[in-house]
């Protein structure tokens, strides 16, 4: 795995679902979940969310995520990653 540069955390709503667009254009390199539960992503090469049931607390998920919705996830204290390259 490549060394992350930046991080930021992540507020979710309901209106305003996150577009996770790195400074390069491309998705997230890794998410970080502090407090355990389900949480619903898009994937980079996808259209639609998937939700990972029961993801584990203090846990960094090496994945490609464009979208992390408010709706389908109780996760929380989640941290986006980056790597700050356009090949991570």
């Amino acid at each position: 795995m490549a060394k992350m540069t930046s991080a930021a955390t992540t507020d979710l709503n309901d209106e305003d679902d996150q577009k996770l667009d790195t400074r390069f254009g491309t998705s997230l390199d890794a998410i970080y979940v502090g407090v355990g539960g389900d949480l619903k992503l898009t994937l980079s090469g996808d259209t639609a969310g998937v939700i990972f049931k029961n993801t584990i607390s203090g846990t960094m998920y090496e994945l490609s995520a464009k979208v992390i919705w408010s709706t389908g996830t109780s996760a929380t204290d989640i941290i986006r990653l980056d790597t700050g390259s356009q090949y991570a």
